[in-house]
């Protein structure tokens, strides 16, 4: 195993541990809200049948071109814009370490939804440092990612919490596989396949760094 510093490589000798972390998690895509589905969906992961299929997926590849307008050697999040109850909706943070889909509660009223649509939620979310986050509630909401002929339109469950955040909402990774889309943090795009080929969403820099600003002042105060 090598480690690249000080401009050159260096052998590092190899690593074993029998110590384990695991993530702890909230959201749909663990089997849905109910305790016997969530069973059920835990069977079938750890079920192996020979009649699996493995999806048949086109090449996706980043390019240079892919990363213009990027001020490399960044370590910014990948913050997009989709469609949202009709409305272009900002500071949407792509979230591949997430498994649910979060709607925060000052974009929900600014959406102009109402609450006698949201259904409950039972469960807990988990933060970092296991942080208990009491979900409001949750909401199907149609969503778009892309413009036009070059879009995608998916019907979303989105838990609706009332915590300060400097994004409106979040993507979790059950969305990504709906997508079946590839996320470069380097990049900052993701991209996902439709009939007519391949789809490319960019993320927004600037607007990235304000809201990695605006939550670090909503964590400090």
């Amino acid at each position: 195993m090598k480690r690249y510093e000080d401009g050159g490589w260096q052998e590092l000798s190899p690593q074993t541990s029998e110590r384990h972390i695991h993530m702890i998690n909230g959201g749909f895509a663990e089997g849905g809200i109910s305790k016997s589905s969530r069973k059920r969906h835990l069977k079938e992961v750890y079920q192996v049948r020979e009649d699996n299929k493995i999806p048949d997926l086109p090449t996706i590849s980043f390019t240079k071109e892919d990363a213009q307008w990027v001020t490399p050697g960044h370590n910014d999040p990948v913050v997009i814009t989709m469609i949202l109850a009709n409305t272009n909706l900002h500071r949407t943070l792509v979230d591949q370490g997430s498994l649910a889909n979060i709607l925060f509660k000052p974009a929900f009223d600014k959406l102009g939804l109402e609450e006698k649509d949201l259904k409950a939620y039972p469960d807990n979310l988990f933060g970092l440092g296991d942080t208990l986050i009491r979900p409001f509630a949750f909401i199907s909401l149609y969503t778009t990612f892309g413009k036009g002929t070059k879009s995608m339109t998916l019907s979303i469950d989105y838990i609706v919490v009332d915590v300060m955040s400097g994004c409106n909402a979040l993507i979790g990774r059950a969305t990504l596989n709906q997508l079946a889309a590839l996320v470069s943090t380097p990049h900052l795009c993701m991209k996902f396949p439709i009939a007519e080929g391949i789809t490319t969403i960019k993320g927004d820099q600037k607007l990235a760094q304000k809201c990695y600003n605006k939550s670090f002042n909503l964590k400090v105060a």
